[in-house]
């Protein structure tokens, strides 16, 4: 994949995909999972690749693991925590602007 002139070679373009609040409990299954930074990026960013990559059959790819069904509660939990410290950091940016 050719990367472009502005980004560095081991990033790549960023892409918009909105996604709700699903995201946070997404991060919260990958923390529980003992997942954390990859490569000089996100386990999100791994994992979403990862699927794509065995979503689109691609050769040698295999399914990302999902957590264990007992985690779900837990996975609630520290995702609605994950989004409650996103919207304070948010406020907190918000004010320094003003």
């Amino acid at each position: 994949m050719m990367t472009p002139g502005y980004l560095k070679d081991t990033h790549t373009p960023p892409r918009q995909v909105r996604i709700g609040d699903e995201w946070y409990e997404f991060q919260a299954a990958l923390e529980l999972m003992g997942g954390g930074a990859v490569g000089g990026g996100s386990e999100r960013a791994e994992n979403l690749r990862e699927y794509i990559a065995w979503f689109n059959r691609e050769p040698g790819a295999t399914m990302p693991k999902r957590p264990p069904a007992e985690m779900r509660e837990q996975i609630v939990k520290r995702g609605a925590e994950l989004k409650k410290e996103a919207e304070k950091k948010a406020k907190d940016r918000a004010r320094k602007k003003v």
